[in-house]
């Protein structure tokens, strides 16, 4: 299994089972709107990190910025599967 895989199952269980002390399962209580304003925090960071061409930082913050964009997948019901079927589509 890979690690996007692995991932967003424990996304998964985040959501289903909402352990008191997980920020994923905190994320999914506030909703679409924390979850949303989440990834344009993060995908600022992307832009300064890019910027500032810091691959240590590019890398770590794309990191952050993809965990959030499986929570919000998770939370509308779509799966990374979902999204490389639609990029096969594109590229094909």
């Amino acid at each position: 299994m890979d690690t996007i895989k692995k991932l967003f199952a424990t996304i998964k269980q985040r959501q289903k089972y909402r352990p008191k002390e997980s920020y994923t399962a905190e994320l999914f209580k506030k909703g679409t709107d924390e979850i949303t304003k989440k990834i344009g925090e993060e995908a600022i960071e992307v832009i300064i990190a890019g910027k500032n061409k810091d691959k240590e930082e590019i890398t770590y913050e794309m990191a952050d910025l993809w965990y959030h964009c499986l929570v919000l997948l998770a939370h509308s019901d779509i799966t990374p599967e979902d999204i490389y079927g639609e990029l096969e589509k594109r590229f094909k």
